[in-house]
């Protein structure tokens, strides 16, 4: 009787208390010293009891550590049917639209901050010329340094729109170059462009790009082919400059005492 009376109070106690805490402890010892207390034949039985009790309450409480919980959330971002807003570890902003995913690489703000994504998001991202921020949206990619832009990459849209900065993408071995207020879509390659005049008055800025990337970007604008040695390709520039072509490059070869010399229409030739 005085056994079964034992195994009942066991079983309530272990049904109460999915996990141990002091008052249960507590209860468990003084219900074990109660029973050793009225006879040595019971005291194989208790112990055993008990550390079935303990052993089957701790491993009900097992969790990962907040530490482990944080890596992983800090890997992947995902929106369901509302807008989410998130904060990366170097401190850039993301507004997902509903369906859209965030995915981390490994080695995030190692030697770059490479992402991959799928779905719609405003993006604010944190200047660090050191780190380019690249974003691998399946069929195109987007490389920043610091800028606030839309991104929809979703099927049969696939497009860019500047807010702020500026951005590079590339798309099928072709790149194209985005100043403020302007936007890009997948379909638009394929259709005729409009370019801007040499005479057009435009704003740049440039942190630590090299000459190349900003040659480049002025081919871009203006669809003007530009050659310049290549010893001063890798020449690194810093700045925000605003003029029409003549002006702009006239301050961005200042510093490599470099002239312009126009060939043609369609092409200017630095020396």
């Amino acid at each position: 009787m005085e056994e079964k009376k034992f195994r009942n109070n066991w079983e309530k106690t272990y049904r109460e208390n999915q996990k141990i805490d002091d008052l249960t402890d507590a209860r468990i010892r003084a219900g074990i010293e109660r029973k050793l207390s009225s006879g040595k034949s019971y005291r194989k039985y208790y112990w055993a009891a008990a550390a079935v009790i303990l052993i089957g309450m701790l491993t009900i409480v097992y969790r990962p550590s907040s530490a482990s919980e944080e890596a992983v959330k800090t890997q992947y971002y995902s929106s369901a049917d509302y807008t989410r807003s998130i904060s990366l570890p170097d401190g850039s902003r993301i507004v997902l639209e509903p369906h859209s995913i965030l995915t981390l690489s490994s080695d995030f703000g190692k030697e770059d901050r490479k992402i991959s994504f799928t779905g719609k998001a405003t993006f604010d991202i944190a200047k660090d010329k050191a780190r380019p921020f690249r974003i691998n949206a399946r069929d195109f990619e987007v490389q920043v340094l610091g800028t606030k832009f839309f991104l929809d990459q979703t099927a049969g849209s696939q497009k860019v729109e500047l807010f702020e900065g500026k951005v590079m993408i590339s798309h099928q071995g072709k790149t194209t170059y985005l100043l403020p207020n302007e936007s890009w879509n997948q379909k638009s390659e394929n259709t005729k462009q409009t370019y801007y005049a040499a005479d057009s008055r435009r704003d740049f800025s440039f942190e630590d790009d090299s000459f190349g990337t900003i040659i480049s970007e002025l081919e871009q604008v203006y669809h003007i082919k530009i050659r310049y040695p290549k010893a001063y390709e890798t020449k690194k520039i810093r700045g925000s400059f605003s003029g029409n072509l003549d002006e702009v490059l006239s301050a961005v070869c200042y510093p490599f005492n470099l002239k312009t010399v126009k060939v043609s229409d369609q092409e200017i030739e630095l020396q």
